[in-house]
């Protein structure tokens, strides 16, 4: 197996995935050369990849960057230390072997033939390093909020130790965004700047140069542990108007893209270009801050749910390209049936009634989102607004750079009343709530409120739950009560990117419901 195996992908097409219509799934002929033998793999050779976003706050720092187009790029650069295979099967990675000592104990035996790309050999130090930085304040610092400690037991073996059971660790560990493994050498003694603009993993492919506003250049790892890949480099060029990537697609000036417009990746596929799979894993999620104003009232947040028509903000806003969701994202293994969790039928009568006893029958919510990128995702707040105005709801729309929205999901910077913010996936259910409800996420407002009590210690159940079973359990009762109580809402989920790539230049490459482009490690061009 590759090292970077596509973690859920079997189990999270096997929920839903998109269909595109007049399209198989899979998409069509990549100018003719994905129907014909391409022959044996040829060496060498720069992709070009149009995206339609670059990195912002953090850069491509794993530690504290958590942009989608920064995963993109640092989970290709970065090694975990598990993987997973096509069928959610658990394989080696930077470990060989794993072991859970007893319910608070795992231990790990590291790879001992790994080198970064900086020139030092992977040890047990960076695990450690690694983990540790990640806790005192790192992106995912909440997921390690069971972890008491974690120290080398031996040049290449690391114990981590837990406070309670933790049920999602293996999935964490696993997953290609949430605990990846830097450098304690080259990534420790960096500073900010290269840190967000460099990169110092074990991946078969690291950044070399970013120009800022124009592209981001990855090449290949020559101290790379696996097998040696194929490509030579791969250039990301940004394109933020999605028409200018379209028409760099039908004019060959790339060989693959990424849209997150689907019916611009439809247009790619009329031109030629493959159509990849693409399963429902991003919520455009849009979190609550109830501290003041309007949405402090549990009455007014569930009349505002009961106002959203879903089904419609996915057929008309999103042209069908999307979801009906809540928490986890619909095309995540571990979703509920959004249109059965408490406030998620639209009832307007009963949205006014419930106005009407918070004694707010016309409340103003303001609603900030990123003005500036993902164009496709604004109908659905517009739409929104529509809609709720109906319920006697006034919502303002804020078009805001994506600079200014950036610090809260990077530093935990507050907002006023609502932010959208389009989700990642994650490697286990019980972690989409966890930013919003545990101390330290970087959207939790709900500290002290008792109606994200429940809530919080089903999450904790949760994480600590003894078997499979008791998870999902518990991860259906706290998505109910996270509707029962309104702590968060999601119009729609739709996929991360719909990539499209020319089939008759670009070989054995396949995209994942995970988007990080992992079969890049084995595909090759045509010289």
């Amino acid at each position: 197996m590759n090292r970077r195996s596509w973690a859920g992908t079997a189990a999270a097409l096997a929920v839903v995935t998109l269909t595109i219509s007049g399209c198989s799934a899979g998409g069509g002929g990549g100018g003719g050369g994905a129907e014909e033998p391409a022959g044996d793999p040829v060496a060498g050779g720069t992709l070009t990849w149009g995206v339609p976003a670059e990195p912002s706050a953090g850069g491509i720092d794993p530690m504290v960057a958590s942009a989608i187009a920064a995963e993109v790029i640092y989970s290709m650069a970065y090694d975990t230390l598990l993987t997973r295979d096509d069928d959610n099967k658990i394989e080696p990675a930077l470990a060989t072997e794993y072991e859970q000592v007893d319910e608070l104990t795992w231990v790990f035996q590291l790879r001992d033939d790994v080198t970064f790309s900086d020139g030092t050999p992977f040890d047990a130090g960076d695990v450690v390093y690694s983990f540790e930085t990640r806790k005192d304040g790192g992106t995912n610092a909440t997921y390690l909020s069971l972890m008491e400690s974690v120290e080398a037991t031996g040049d290449h073996e690391v114990t981590f130790h837990f406070s309670e059971p933790d049920g999602t660790f293996l999935d964490a560990v696993s997953a290609r965004q949430t605990f990846l493994i830097v450098s304690e050498e080259g990534y420790g003694n960096a500073t900010e700047e290269e840190r967000q603009t460099t990169s110092f993993g074990t991946g078969a492919f690291q950044v070399t140069e970013w120009n800022q506003g124009v592209s981001v250049t990855m090449e290949k790892n020559e101290d790379y542990w696996g097998e040696e890949p194929y490509l030579d480099e791969i250039v990301f060029e940004l394109y933020p108007d999605e028409n200018t990537l379209l028409a760099a697609v039908q004019q060959g000036s790339v060989q693959a893209a990424s849209f997150i417009d689907g019916s611009l990746a439809q247009q790619a596929e009329q031109s030629g270009f493959t159509l990849g799979d693409a399963a429902f894993r991003q919520n455009l999620a849009i979190y609550v801050n109830p501290e003041a104003g309007p949405l402090s009232d549990v009455n007014v947040r569930r009349a505002f749910s009961l106002a959203l028509d879903r089904q419609a903000l996915v057929d008309t806003a999103m042209l069908g390209n999307a979801g009906v969701s809540f928490v986890p994202p619909a095309g995540d293994p571990g979703a509920t049936d959004a249109t059965k969790l408490p406030y998620h039928q639209r009832d307007v009568d009963e949205a006014k009634r419930l106005l009407e006893e918070a004694g707010q029958p016309n409340p103003e919510i303001t609603l900030s989102y990123m003005g500036d990128v993902a164009q496709a995702h604004h109908p659905v707040y517009e739409m929104m607004q529509q809609q709720l105005a109906e319920a006697g709801i006034t919502l303002n729309l804020k078009s805001t750079p994506l600079a200014e929205i950036a610090p809260i999901f990077t530093t935990g910077e507050s907002w006023t009343d609502l932010v959208a913010i389009p989700g990642s996936p994650r490697a286990s259910a019980a972690f989409y709530l966890e930013p919003v409800l545990l101390e330290g996420g970087v959207y939790n407002h709900w500290d002290g409120n008792p109606d994200a009590d429940k809530a919080r210690e089903l999450l904790k159940a949760a994480k600590s739950a003894a078997s499979p079973e008791e998870y999902t359990d518990l991860v259906a009762q706290l998505a109910n009560e996270a509707a029962e109580q309104a702590l968060e809402f999601v119009p729609a989920a739709v996929p991360v990117y719909f990539e499209v790539w020319d089939g008759s230049k670009l070989h054995d490459y396949e995209n994942d419901a995970f988007y990080s482009r992992s079969a890049l490690d084995r595909a090759w061009l045509s010289q």
